[in-house]
């Protein structure tokens, strides 16, 4: 039996010019992350990143000495643009100050379950092509006899990777989204083309009264 774990990256720079790149804090949790690992002696035989910078920069932050192999189809959905598409095309709904996380995650939420009914036109990828590149990811990662692979990607690929495991609705897997903490293990046991989770969204080398403040979302 294999295992998969699956590590969403540390926290990028919401709210700057450049989101994807890790903020300072998001380094230190990734530093933390690698800190778990090497104290336990947990190794990976295979090392899975999409290509996104805050996925590079997380594993870099880790220590893990591994040269990744890259799947672009790990990558983020663009939700800036899904937003600013569901703005432009739901002007009732308001101004949105994009710099203001509570401001934005909730109309993130208003845009999630109209762009899986098709109700948002042109959106930056239909929901049709994201869920197909998971359902792809998901039978390369598993389509492997190593003992343990380390996947590193964002909060919307896990949780569509969970949604296929586990057979879940689309509204528990924007939950699962939302909800997906920054260098967070998730992990799936793997047999014969089959997948079950083992655990969720576990912080382990940040649940401690030293490094309680490193729990972010973003």
């Amino acid at each position: 039996m294999g295992e998969l774990i699956l590590i969403r990256h540390g926290q990028a720079s919401f709210g700057t010019d450049d989101y994807d790149r890790l903020s300072p804090l998001g380094f230190e949790q990734a530093r933390c992350l690698g800190k778990y690992f090497a104290e336990r002696g947990i190794e990976f035989q295979r090392v899975v990143s999409g290509t996104l910078r805050r996925h590079r920069e997380t594993l870099q932050g880790t220590g893990i000495d591994a040269e990744p192999e890259l799947l672009p189809s790990l990558n983020e959905f663009d939700f800036f643009g899904l937003v600013r598409i569901f703005l432009q095309q739901n002007p009732d709904y308001g101004a949105v100050d994009f710099g203001n996380v509570r401001e934005f995650f909730l109309a993130l939420r208003k845009a999630l379950p109209l762009w899986s009914e098709g109700g948002i036109d042109n959106p930056p990828e239909s929901w049709e092509s994201f869920q197909a590149r998971i359902r792809d990811s998901l039978h390369a990662l598993i389509a492997t006899d190593v003992e343990r692979v380390l996947v590193v990607s964002s909060g919307g690929p896990i949780s569509a990777l969970l949604r296929e495991v586990l057979q879940l609705s689309v509204r528990h897997m924007m939950d699962i989204n939302l909800q997906t903490a920054n260098t967070s293990i998730t992990r799936l046991h793997f047999k014969n083309g089959k997948a079950r989770l083992q655990s969720f969204n576990g912080i382990p080398h940040l649940d401690h009264p030293s490094t309680s403040e490193l729990i972010t979302l973003t």
